[in-house]
């Protein structure tokens, strides 16, 4: 009976996809693409709509980057979401698009409140003769490495391979 019960559940259990770095680079890649590629324009946009006197130049540039750097974490996390989803649910792999997304909400709100904290106590305290925008690298891997741990956690195949 134990065989029979063993051999049923190894039936019903959708088995995981091996991993692939190839695939992982490409989800981490797309989500840092489409996640850069949503927010700049974003970020454009809005400083040209909030932005009430006609100015060019330096002026428009700093209003621009106040804007991107308040609505870069919000706008990144989840756009760096559809970019991991959509390179990890190609073939005959799926994931969770729901965790996906909530991880990278998640992320960019553990971003934006880690913001302070980690240009104030982590570049000023334990290495003063780094400047600020070196943690730029560190948010932009940030959150689709957790995007793309959350597909990857969630993934499965679509159709249940047949033995």
């Amino acid at each position: 009976m134990s065989e029979s019960v063993s051999v049923e559940n190894k039936e019903r259990a959708p088995q995981k996809p091996p991993l692939s770095v190839a695939r992982i680079a490409g989800e981490i890649l797309a989500g840092t693409s489409t996640g850069v590629a949503v927010a700049l324009p974003l970020a454009c946009v809005s400083a040209s709509l909030f932005h009430e006197e006609d100015c060019f130049g330096i002026g428009k540039l700093v209003s621009a980057l106040v804007i991107f750097i308040s609505v870069f974490p919000m706008v990144y996390g989840p756009a760096s979401a559809i970019g991991v989803y959509f390179v990890g649910n190609s073939a005959d792999e799926t994931g969770s698009f729901l965790w996906t997304l909530g991880c990278g909400f998640a992320g960019g709100l553990a971003i934006m409140g880690m913001r302070g904290v980690i240009h104030s106590f982590y570049w000023s305290y334990w290495f003063p003769s780094v400047p600020g925008w070196a943690s730029v690298p560190l948010v932009l891997l940030i959150l689709p490495l957790m995007t793309t741990c959350a597909f990857n956690l969630t993934r499965r195949y679509k159709e249940p391979p047949s033995s």
